[in-house]
């Protein structure tokens, strides 16, 4: 009987057919060359323990107790003048008393202050009541730190050299501070000297009896800077 070769041939066919099959099913597409991977996303390198942590936005920051640091902050000020010495202050002399104090002269006031602020005034004058206020009030923040007012009553008209006139206006006014009685008005003429005198006039005189202020009139400015200057003598004592 002579061997079919048809029958070889599809022995053969099938051979082949079946190793294909087995070929594909182990084959990895890894390791084929030309195969590459394109991420979707990308991946972030792995992170160590020593690396920093990613900052934060301010609305995840935590809250914190502490305050930062504030750079410090130069400002330029200017420095003050020196409070001028304008010569070297009268006595007062030849008076009819003193009110509102034990004291019997300018000298004993003095030498129980460092700084002694005297007032020409007189109880009816519009433009002295005016500055009652800012004298009041310098008289309460400073007499506790040896600073004393003086008021120099020198009376303009024949009513106001009554003592008792005084008395009753002095406690209307609440001028509680010394009042030296000038009756005759002859410290008014000798600490203003020349054709021209003010009611009110101040003066502040230091512990060494020189005058350190000078000012005429009732303008608020001016005893705003009696204020700061009576401030700054103290400051500097």
């Amino acid at each position: 009987m002579k061997p079919s070769y048809a029958r070889y041939l599809a022995v053969g066919v099938l051979l082949v057919g079946v190793a294909l099959i087995v070929w594909t099913a182990v084959s990895d597409p890894d390791d084929d060359p030309g195969f590459t991977e394109t991420a979707s996303t990308p991946t972030a390198a792995p992170q160590s323990e020593s690396s920093e942590a990613p900052a934060t936005t301010a609305t995840d920051a935590a809250p914190t107790t502490e305050t930062a640091p504030v750079a410090p902050t130069t400002t330029t000020t200017e420095a003050l003048e020196p409070i001028p010495v304008l010569g070297t202050a009268f006595t007062l002399s030849k008076l009819d008393g003193w009110l509102n104090t034990d004291a019997t002269s300018l000298e004993e006031i003095r030498e129980q202050n460092s700084i002694t602020v005297v007032q020409f005034w007189t109880f009816g004058c519009r433009n002295c009541k005016k500055t009652l206020d800012a004298l009041g009030q310098l008289h309460a923040d400073f007499r506790d730190r040896g600073v004393e007012v003086v008021g120099v009553h020198s009376p303009e008209f024949a009513y106001e050299a009554n003592v008792d006139n005084i008395i009753e206006a002095a406690a209307e006014l609440g001028v509680v501070w010394p009042i030296a009685l000038d009756t005759r008005k002859y410290n008014f003429h000798v600490w203003q000297e020349g054709p021209t005198a003010y009611w009110p006039r101040v003066y502040v005189i230091d512990s060494d009896n020189q005058i350190r202020f000078d000012r005429r009139g009732d303008g608020a400015h001016t005893y705003r800077e009696l204020y700061e200057t009576v401030e700054r003598l103290l400051a500097e004592t």
